[in-house]
């Protein structure tokens, strides 16, 4: 026995030691109360700010386990534990061992001598970590502006934990503690693998060369000579490192010839390759794509670009951002961070954001960002607030981002290393900050050195990008109104309430952020809120809305472009149908700008409980009507539609690295669905970019609305139609629509209308999965058939299963 998994059942107690129940590890107390019976779900309802007490107090986990005899002579015995969530103090049979103090470092503690063959025990104390952020508060030699319009716990900035776990603009304050990752005894025989990174080298010819960086650990005594093995491709080569005073480094080269090369999705396979490094006692397995990969910051008359150029292609990273994927740890297993990344993959995207103010993501999910082809633009996890440059707070910080760098460096997903999230622009957001800009820009500056710096250092093939947004390196202007560089956060027309045609106002060259909130589903809001409490205003409604503003900016835009509904269920289906059209006008504007715009990562994708929130699926993993706008819009050949003077203008963007032939067909029907005009055009779309397609008179009128449909290379896709009124939706007396829904049998459905009928949107709410299309225009004699995707074991819904929901049925 050389690796004892200590995964499984702990006993929770409380301070005083008063056994509570069983404790699931990896798991969190939270969720472990709830299990025993001793919290109400804080999912639901108001309950959240019943539970409070539960982050403010001290717990402790306790494990017992064997070691086989024999099994500890001559080894050296260490306790790994993993993404402890956050202060925590570790025994081994008695006797204190380790106080760990940051989330974000793997702790790997000698317990030689103190772990006994036959039975052992481990304890965890847990203490809270509000206490001691405000104690390390005080201790600042001066005040640190923390995040107060989100965090409901004072002073997070001041320690190593998720800063969302209190509380943020589309989530819950729960002050969660546990241990998410598999804790483990390891019994080394003289050395263990402490990192390796796989870096590759790619010459002109195609030709690839693999270089293992390891880094090997042993006791301080040691002094040994250690072989490594290297494996990858097909291929071994062996070395040998020497280690003394505790460490050894060794670097391995292979020739992998000419590989086979990861794209990401969309734009070709991704094959995945297992490196193992290997020596007696220990080795670690990287899975390794081969890809080229470059941040383009060129200077030009606008700015400068911001361009991820993947094996010699400018790539317009498509995507969302991500939070963590719930707000109880517990929750977060493969098949749900599955489900959120498949779905967008389905829905056309090739980049995923982790954001700033959650924590460095399970190996699950970068596993699967390779295996999918998601880029991922890596936040450092700082957000909103500033931190302390002491130098213990930077020590600190340096240890993580190395372990944390090393961990993932060698994964072909990882496109870019970001510093924070808004940090550099919180300096004017706080009147400590405002009051004296030159300490607290220096006190960022120190800071942002360290990340940078540890970057560098640890993987220099990669790039670092200061902050989100930023205009570039030492330049720290307005991102989120100065469009000429670098990348941007818009958040004009959902902060301050314009309307959705202000995105026109912007060119940004890369948009990281930018959202409009809405309702979740109708499943998401009854997991949350009893049939009384369906009401945008009930306080129950808005205890789980958590921007102050939000539910009156939703009912404002939806006053200001539809007619007012006629019950809730009318409601949110409007709700997420203006998400859907404010994120669908930014994209199909901004793609049409390329290749000066090369970036549009909408916020957000996921929600961490049951909310109304920016996300595009929703806690219980219901896709919004923006999901499936975003399939259409995010396509890899897209039309983008504008009425501007009285004119119908089309552009087409094309993201394939191949010239595609073009065929449009505009319609201009009356609300009847009668023909009134037609105008057929043609256009040849070069590899990777937008140009002109067709321009048609479009008056301002209320009786008409246009159709376009296109054909890529002669083949027609209904889900590149794209549908424009040429005012507002709530000045045209859309018709009474009635639409049959026809079971074809293997999940697939035939929606037919007597009338025209605008964004159409087939649900099955009580069959957990989604359909392949949806909010789509029925004309009459033009019927769509959907297919039905439901969740594992799900079966399959009838016709009377699937509710229909369209624009003209929302105030009748």
């Amino acid at each position: 026995m050389t690796r004892l998994s200590l995964a499984g059942t702990w006993t929770l107690a409380d301070a005083e030691g008063a056994v509570i129940g069983d404790c699931a590890i990896p798991g969190d107390i939270h969720s472990a109360l709830l299990a025993a019976g001793r919290i109400p779900d804080p999912m639901i309802g108001r309950n959240e700010a019943a539970v409070q007490w539960v982050g403010e107090s001290a717990f402790e986990i306790v494990r017992r386990f064997d070691v086989a005899s024999g099994s500890l002579a001559g080894r050296w015995a260490v306790l790994e534990l993993e993404f402890v969530d956050t202060f925590a103090e570790v025994i081994v049979n008695g006797k204190s061992v380790a106080r760990l103090e940051s989330s974000f470092i793997r702790h790997r503690i000698d317990v030689t001598g103190l772990v006994v063959e036959g039975a052992n025990e481990l304890t965890l104390r847990f203490s809270p970590a509000g206490a001691e952020a405000s104690r390390r508060a005080a201790l600042q030699p001066f005040p640190i502006p923390w995040s107060v319009n989100n965090n409901k716990v004072p002073d997070l900035n001041m320690i190593r934990k998720a800063q969302c776990h209190g509380g943020w603009d589309w989530g819950p304050c729960l002050m969660v503690m546990g241990v998410y990752a598999e804790p483990v005894l390891h019994l080394y025989e003289t050395a263990r693998i402490e990192s390796v990174q796989i870096r590759q080298h790619h010459d002109a010819q195609g030709h690839v060369r693999a270089t293992a960086e390891v880094e090997l650990a042993a006791p301080a005594t040691a002094d040994a000579a250690i072989p490594v093995t290297f494996e990858f491709a097909g291929r071994t080569v062996t070395g040998e490192a020497r280690v003394a005073g505790g460490i050894g480094r060794l670097s391995l080269d292979l020739d992998v010839g000419k590989p086979d090369l990861w794209w990401p999705a969309g734009h070709g396979a991704q094959p995945l390759h297992d490196a193992t490094v290997s020596i007696p006692g220990d080795s670690v397995i990287r899975r390794v794509g081969f890809r080229t990969l470059e941040v383009v910051t060129e200077k030009d008359e606008a700015g400068a670009s911001m361009i991820f150029r993947v094996n010699g292609v400018d790539i317009f990273a498509k995507g969302a951002n991500w939070i963590p994927a719930d707000a109880l740890p517990a929750k977060i297993t493969r098949e749900r961070i599955a489900a959120l990344l498949t779905a967008a993959v389905e829905a056309n995207m090739n980049m995923i954001r982790v954001w700033g103010g959650g924590f460095y993501e399970f190996d699950a999910f970068y596993d699967l960002c390779d295996e999918l082809g998601l880029l991922v633009w890596q936040d450092m996890m700082f957000s909103c607030s500033q931190y302390p440059s002491t130098p213990e707070f930077l020590d600190q910080v340096d240890a993580e981002l190395r372990y944390q760098i090393k961990r993932l460096s060698s994964r072909p997903s990882i496109a870019l290393w970001c510093g924070d999230n808004e940090v550099v622009g919180s300096l004017t957001w706080y009147e400590l900050s405002r009051n004296n800009r030159d300490r607290y820009l220096v006190n960022y500056d120190r800071l942002n050195r360290v990340i940078d710096r540890a970057v560098i250092e640890t993987d220099p093939g990669r790039r670092f990008w200061p902050s989100s947004p930023c205009k570039g390196e030492l330049d720290y202007g307005d991102a989120w109104h100065d469009d000429g560089s670098g990348d941007m956060h818009f958040w004009d027309v959902w902060h301050s309430n314009k309307n959705f045609e202000h995105y026109y106002t912007v060119k940004p060259r890369f948009c990281s952020e930018f959202g409009f909130q809405s309702f979740p589903s109708m499943t998401g809001v009854r997991s949350f809120a009893k049939e009384e409490e369906w009401n945008a205003t009930h306080p129950v409604m808005e205890f789980h809305q958590r921007d102050l503003a939000g539910n009156s900016r939703i009912i404002d835009t939806m006053a200001r472009y539809f007619r007012v509904p006629s019950g809730f269920e009318q409601f949110v289906f409007l709700s997420q149908l203006q998400q859907a059209l404010a994120i669908e006008t930014a994209v199909r504007y901004w793609r049409s700008l390329k290749p000066h715009s090369m970036g549009a990562l909408y916020w957000q994708l996921n929600d961490v409980w049951p909310a109304v929130s920016w996300s595009s699926i929703d806690h219980s993993l219901a896709w919004k009507t923006l999901h499936y706008h975003a399939k259409r819009f995010f396509a890899p050949v897209a039309v983008a539609a504008r009425i501007l003077d009285g004119r119908l203008a089309l552009r087409a963007v094309n993201d394939r690295h191949h010239e595609v032939r073009l065929g449009v067909r505009i319609r201009t029907l009356d609300l009847s669905g009668a023909l009134l005009g037609e105008r057929i055009a043609e256009a040849h779309l070069p590899p990777d970019r937008a140009v002109d397609v067709a321009s048609i008179d479009a008056p301002r009128a209320d009786d008409r609305f246009y159709v376009i449909d296109a054909l890529v290379d002669g083949v027609t896709d209904p889900t590149l139609q794209v549908v424009v009124f040429p005012d507002l939706p709530k000045r045209i007396e859309m018709p009474v629509a009635t639409i049959s829904v026809t079971n074809e049998g293997d999940g697939r459905f035939t929606l037919s209308s007597d009338a025209p009928a605008f964004y159409v949107r087939p649900e099955a709410a009580a069959h957990p999965g989604h359909f392949d299309d949806a909010s789509f225009l029925l004309l009459p004699g033009e019927p769509r058939t959907v297919t039905f995707k439901p969740e594992a074991g799900v079966a399959m819904p009838r016709a009377e299963d699937v509710a229909v929901h369209h624009l003209g049925a929302t105030w009748r």
